[in-house]
Formats: structure tokens, C-alpha cells, sequence
């Protein structure tokens, strides 16, 4: 009886089981970060254009990457740390004005008769003289309980800055190394114009439309929330004014690239200060900040999500289906949806176009595509418009008149 094996290197069997089982490996990898390598991919397409153009004026390829990486991510990490700066400065002040007196008095019993106040130095020096007093009045507890959620809030940023590192170390390399990869995947894995080859090629150019769209998206952002707030700032009371609107719009257009939060990381803490100068002010003044909010809510930030993105973002694809991709990734996948979602779009709608026709009716697969593309709304697909619906023609036959009945005018009875 023969066996499927003869003739077959029965040794390889061992090296694709080794082949799968790192497979899976690698995949749950990627699983447990996706959210890090998608946001990488994402980084690496909206540099890879400004890398293109400056390659070939700097000597060293690292060189050259880094460059591209500082010149798009150094302008967005100094704004949003602006912003926070910006924050950070309007809480001390609002703090300052406060009444902080019955927090002080909530806190003495912790720190225990010292005579020490609540001045730190005084605190520091009491600390040295008498540490037994001190301590003995609670502070050490105190200080306990206080390091919990410090640690707890040490111990994400930390992890945010190991997954930055990973995300920025992925797009270096990509910006570094991508030709190489590709030539080694053409030259060993698929070929040149395998249908394998074109499908990811058409992936990848289709990659770089969206993901680079992001980047013309927070432009469009920035741009429509500067004109906004100098428009609505005309009708502000002098009481309460938008400070620095066209400032505050571009680090709105900055903060849409912000996963999870988005722009609402600089229009709702700018919304919440327009409200307290208004209830300082003239509470009747609250019809400022909701006006901002309103402003901020509808115009700044649901228009660009519905219309401007899928534009800029999707030239070549449908815009409902880009717009759907925006919409539900974050609600399914989480924040790094917003660049997953795109991703397993570009993904089906080329695999359709390219591979699917010729699986499903059991030809040879090729190169080309096959098929058109029904999201592409420059593709001309031969489709029959539907034609106008006839009342007395569609109508089932139950409902229909008999032929010699004339439903105008009635037959009279016999």
C-alpha cells in the first residue's frame, strides 16, 4: 500500500513543524502588541514620503531615517507637550486662586506636631532634626498610601515609554530597511509578478494613501478649527475670549492624531476655563463656553471624522467604506482601531479584486486583476443602472387587474 509520503523528504516534515510553530509564535507576538506594531506601521508610512525625498541628500541610510522620524514626530511631541505645559501653567493658576485651606487643614494630621506648617523647607528640617516625631505623627503612613498610586502611574508611563521606543525603533527600521525586505521576499518567497507580489504592492501604495491621509487630515483640522475659533471669538464678551485662537486650533489639528482622546485633549480643557472665567465673570457669560464646545463638537470634530477624512484618506476606495473603517475599528479593536481598521479594509478589498475571482471559479491565479474594484469610485464597472419601477408591471400577480378590466372605469354588472 502506498502512503501520501513516498517520495517526499520525510526530514522537511520536521523543519515546516518547526516553520509553523514559530509562526504562531511570532503571531502571538503581534497579537499581544498589536496595538504598538499597527501604530508603528502607521509612523512608518506617514514618514516614508519625506524619507523618500531626503534619502538621496544624506550620506547614511540610519542617518537619513532618523532625520525623516525627527522632522514628522518632533513637531507633534513638542506641540502636545506644549499643550500639556499649557495646561499644567492654567491649573497652577486656577490652584493659586483657589481656597486651599481646608486641604492643608485636612493634611496636618498626617504630618504630626512638628511646629513645621506647611512651609517644605520648615517640613525638610524637621524631618532631619527629629525623624522619630516626625514619622511618628502618621506621615509615613500617609506616604504610603500616596506612593501607590504614584508607582501605579510611574509604572504606565514607563511601559508607554518602552512602547513608543518599540514603535519608533519599527518605523526606524522599516524607513532603513524596507527595500531590502522587499527584494529578499521577491527574490526567495513570491517572485517578481506573482500574483502574491502585486497583491501586496497594491497593498502597500494603498497603505501609504491612507495613512499619510492622516497627517493631511490633521491639517484640514488644524486649519478649519483656527478659522472657527477667530470666528467665534468676534462674538465673545470681553469677559470671556478663546485665548490665542489660532494657536488653540493648530494644537487641535495636532491633537486629532492623538489615539483614544483625540482633539478633545486640547478643546475640552480650553472649554472647562472658558467656563470658570465665565462663572468668575457673570455666570449669564455661560453661553460662551457652550457655544465652544457646540462649535468644537459639531464643526471641528465630527465634520473632518465623517467627510474630510475618507477624502484625504481614501482617494481610491469608497468613501463610505473608508468612513466605516474609521468608525468601527475604535469601536471593535480599541484606539490603535483607528489604523487597523484602514489596514484590514485595504487588505480584503485587494484580495477580492486580485486573488478572489480566480479561486472562487477555479482558474489559474494571476497577476492582474481580474476583477474591478466596486469600493474604487473611479473604476468603471459594466453595471446596469436599475431601471424605473412600473406599478402595474412589478406588481404580483394577485394585486394585478385582469387584462380587460379597465381600472379607470369599472365594468357596470349584468
Amino acid at each position: 500500500m502506498t502512503s501520501l509520503l513516498d517520495g517526499y523528504d520525510r526530514s522537511r516534515i520536521a523543519l515546516w513543524l518547526a516553520a509553523i510553530a514559530l509562526g504562531f509564535v511570532l503571531a502571538f507576538v503581534i497579537y499581544a502588541y498589536v496595538g504598538t506594531f499597527v501604530l508603528g506601521l502607521f509612523v512608518y508610512y506617514i514618514t516614508r514620503p519625506i524619507h523618500r525625498r531626503i534619502a538621496d541628500r544624506i550620506p547614511t541610510a540610519s542617518l537619513a531615517a532618523a532625520v525623516s522620524l525627527s522632522v514628522v514626530a518632533l513637531p507633534i511631541i513638542l506641540l502636545i507637550a506644549y499643550t500639556v505645559y499649557v495646561g499644567a501653567f492654567q491649573l497652577a493658576a486656577v490652584a493659586e486662586s483657589a481656597d486651599l485651606q481646608p486641604v492643608l487643614d485636612a493634611l496636618q494630621p498626617f504630618i504630626g506636631e512638628t511646629n513645621a506648617g506647611t512651609d517644605p523647607q520648615a517640613i525638610l528640617a524637621s524631618l532631619i532634626d527629629d525623624p522619630g516625631a516626625f514619622l511618628s505623627g502618621g506621615a509615613a503612613s500617609a506616604l504610603g498610601e500616596a506612593a501607590v498610586p504614584l508607582l501605579g502611574y510611574l509604572g504606565a508611563f514607563g511601559n508607554a515609554l518602552i512602547q513608543l521606543f518599540v514603535v519608533l525603533a519599527l518605523a526606524f527600521y522599516l524607513l532603513r530597511d524596507d527595500h531590502k525586505l522587499a527584494a529578499w521576499f521577491r527574490a526567495e518567497l513570491a517572485g517578481e509578478t506573482t500574483p502574491t507580489c502585486i497583491y501586496l504592492e497594491t497593498v502597500d501604495r494603498n497603505l501609504k494613501t491612507i495613512f499619510f491621509g492622516n497627517i493631511l487630515n490633521a491639517f484640514a483640522v488644524a486649519v478649519l478649527a483656527s478659522v472657527s475659533y477667530i470666528a467665534l471669538n468676534l462674538f465673545a464678551p470681553d469677559a470671556v475670549v478663546i485665548p490665542s485662537p489660532a494657536l488653540v486650533g493648530l494644537l487641535t489639528g495636532a491633537g486629532s492624531l492623538v489615539p483614544v482622546i483625540g482633539m478633545k485633549i486640547v478643546y475640552i480643557p480650553v472649554a472647562l476655563v472658558l467656563a470658570i472665567e465665565a462663572v468668575l465673570a457673570n455666570p449669564a457669560l455661560l453661553w460662551f463656553p457652550a457655544a465652544f464646545v457646540v462649535v468644537s463638537l459639531v464643526i471641528v470634530d465630527t465634520i473632518p471624522d465623517l467627510v474630510l477624512r475618507p477624502y484625504v484618506s481614501g482617494r481610491d476606495l469608497h468613501t463610505g467604506s473608508v468612513m466605516i473603517a474609521y468608525i468601527i475599528g475604535p469601536l471593535l479593536f480599541g484606539w490603535y482601531g483607528l489604523f487597523l481598521g484602514p489596514l484590514l479594509l485595504v487588505l480584503i478589498v485587494h484580495f477580492a479584486r486580485i486573488l478572489l475571482p480566480e479561486l472562487v471559479r477555479g482558474e489559474v491565479v494571476t497577476a492582474s486583476a481580474s476583477a474591478g474594484n466596486p469600493f474604487d469610485p473611479d473604476d468603471d464597472i459594466d453595471a446596469r443602472e436599475p431601471e424605473p419601477v412600473d406599478p402595474d408591471v412589478d406588481a404580483p400577480a394577485r394585486d394585478r387587474p385582469p387584462p380587460d378590466v379597465d381600472v379607470g372605469h369599472p365594468r357596470p354588472r349584468a
